[in-house]
């Protein structure tokens, strides 16, 4: 199993253990307005296993060092592959775990919708959208999506730091 994909796992099962922590202290039901801002751990959590990941594929080829790139394309390797599995704990979950997201989620936005002077039928119709998006096929689809661009983004930052160049080339200059 390469390092890569091991990563990818342990991003994929902390954030699974993230959303399973956030549903049963209710930060992602009863108490979702004061959760949203737990989403930072998340971000936290990527960047703190993209850091180590990134350095244990540089740290496997010490000789030949890290260009910025490599470390880029790792990183965003890791978020891909860790968007793909989380893609299918992402239904499992707003299927079968969190069946009622949508419906918090509503209770959130409708009282900013009403507070803005939406009229009823574009509520309605903002609210069909809303369930859609909030289902566990829409999340499914979106999980890998955002994964891999905050993964991409981190990554651009994190090479930037671990990157090093080649014993050659510093020999060379």
């Amino acid at each position: 199993m390469s390092t890569k994909f091991i990563y990818a796992l342990i991003l994929t099962i902390c954030g699974a253990l993230l959303n399973l922590l956030l549903f049963f202290t209710g930060f992602q039901t009863e108490k979702l307005a004061t959760g949203q801002y737990f989403q930072w751990l998340g971000f936290v959590m990527m960047f703190a296993i993209l850091w180590l990941g990134i350095k244990a594929v540089r740290d496997e080829a010490p000789e030949k060092g890290m260009s910025y790139g490599r470390g880029v394309g790792t990183g965003t390797l890791i978020s891909l592959y860790s968007g793909l599995m989380s893609s299918i704990y992402s239904f499992i979950h707003f299927k079968f775990v969190n069946t009622q997201f949508a419906d918090y989620q509503l209770a959130l936005i409708r009282p900013k919708w009403e507070a803005a002077g939406m009229p009823e039928a574009q509520m309605d119709q903002a609210e069909k959208v809303t369930r859609a998006m909030m289902g566990p096929v829409a999340q499914a689809i979106m999980t890998p999506i955002m994964v891999v661009i905050f993964g991409l983004i981190l990554s651009l930052i994190i090479a930037a730091i671990l990157k090093r160049p080649a014993p050659e080339q510093l020999k060379a200059a």
